[in-house]
């Protein structure tokens, strides 16, 4: 049996590697055709564009749309949803980045069940029950690696936050308009503030209300601070309260805020370093301090 299974898998996830490289592929030519649609209308300022700009021809490989077609078939609209929702948290927001984590999905359920074959015909007996879960692992592995990237995400926003407000207050009190500041942090920063304030900027140049578009930022990165942030710019269009107050007060809130979890987590350092100091450095002590009484003591019964 193993003479017949195990050519048969080999060439199973031969053709997984085709297919994933294929999604490799077209994932890179979607990306770039994204990058070169949206330079046009991301500029700061005001929207250029150049003529031919948008003609850009997107090849696929035939593998490519049989695994696209089949994700369309296998992924349910509630997982769909349910992705779209972690990869506009990571940052991907985009139908590119929604089409290419399901066809991964596919992708990646073929190759768990291909390597939960191979080591079951190995392996033999009750690895055979296991071959479901190998799948299952496989398919639901990018929905793990995007809700992974959205948490570094938010964490990198609550640090960069501070910084951004301080900025951002800065261009107001020069004499810039919201908009303007915006526009100025999205250019000369870089990090996921710089980027989300990019995108706020786009969406008010495609026509939505500031409102509207700052409630889009809070619903994305569900993010406390970002949630604070939001809500004092929806006061300040509600109230007329200055922005360079509110975004001052804001900055000055969240710096000691993040001062303050630095501090909690230094905390924590002796508890967490606790672990690692009973497993790898006191036996090796133990070893080195007792040791040679162990061995005296047993020299001296094995003598007496």
């Amino acid at each position: 049996m193993d003479t017949l299974v195990i050519p048969v898998l080999a060439g199973g996830l031969v053709f997984a590697a085709v297919m994933l490289a294929s999604v490799v592929v077209v994932d890179q030519q979607r990306r770039a055709s994204t990058r070169r649609s949206l330079a046009i209308v991301l500029r700061v300022g005001a929207i250029k564009a150049a003529d031919g700009d948008l003609a850009h021809s997107r090849q696929s490989g035939v593998l490519a749309s049989a695994v696209t077609a089949v994700g369309t078939r296998v992924v349910g609209e509630r997982n769909r949803a349910s992705l779209r929702d972690h990869l506009a948290w990571a940052g991907r927001p985009t139908a590119d980045d929604l089409r290419s984590a399901v066809d991964r999905k596919v992708v990646y359920g073929v190759l768990g069940l291909g390597l939960g074959m191979l080591f079951a015909a190995r392996v033999g007996g009750a690895a055979w029950l296991a071959l479901p879960a190998a799948g299952i692992l496989g398919y639901f592995l990018p929905d793990v690696l995007a809700y992974n990237q959205g948490l570094k995400r938010t964490e990198a926003i609550q640090l960069g936050l501070p910084d951004a407000l301080d900025l951002l207050d800065l261009c107001v009190e020069s004499g810039l308009s919201l908009q303007a500041a915006l526009a100025r942090v999205a250019e000369h920063q870089t990090g996921p503030v710089a980027a989300e304030f990019g995108r706020v900027l786009h969406e008010m140049q495609l026509g939505l209300s500031r409102a509207e578009a700052f409630e889009a930022l809070a619903r994305r990165t569900k993010q406390e601070d970002i949630h604070r942030f939001v809500a004092a710019i929806l006061q300040v269009d509600k109230l007329g309260i200055p922005v360079a107050a509110v975004l001052k007060e804001q900055a000055i809130e969240m710096r000691k805020k993040r001062q303050s979890r630095a501090r909690e987590q230094a905390q924590k350092v002796p508890v967490k370093i606790l672990g690692p100091l009973l497993v790898c450095f006191l036996p090796g002590l133990f070893i080195i301090i007792l040791g040679p009484a162990v061995i005296t003591v047993v020299d001296i019964f094995v003598r007496g």
